[in-house]
Formats: structure tokens, sequence, C-alpha cells
């Protein structure tokens, strides 16, 4: 969704809707949304590797399409 050239996406988490948008924090590890398409939400989140050192790692949301269409 578009608004004032600003890309939005709407998230559903336990029933309840979120809008989101490029710099939204989201997730549980430390996610920032760094993209949004018409297809899925790019997260990038900041996790602990077995070392215990923190990376960056990116994570997509797809899209979820209504059946029937």
């Amino acid at each position: 969704m578009t608004k004032n050239r600003q890309t939005y996406g709407i998230v559903q988490v336990d029933g309840a809707l979120h809008q989101v948008r490029a710099g939204s924090y989201m997730g549980q590890n430390f996610g920032i949304v760094a993209k949004i398409s018409e297809t899925e939400v790019t997260l990038r989140e900041l996790v602990q590797d077995p070392a215990g050192d923190w990376v960056e790692r990116t994570s997509t949301l797809h899209l979820q399409a209504k059946e029937g269409k």
C-alpha cells in the first residue's frame, strides 16, 4: 500500500493488524524492516551465532495470497 509516496505493509500478529514501513522495528530479534514490495517484507535482524557473536541476517516474509485467487 502506498501513501504520500511512502510504501507501507500490513502485518497480522496474533489477530492484531500492524502498519509497517521501511525503518520500522519488527520481530523478536531486533528486526528492522529493510524493504517492502508487493510480494514481501524484508527484515534485517541481529541474532547470536553458535559462538555467541551477534551477526546480522536477512529474513523475508512473503505475502500470503487469499485462497481462490
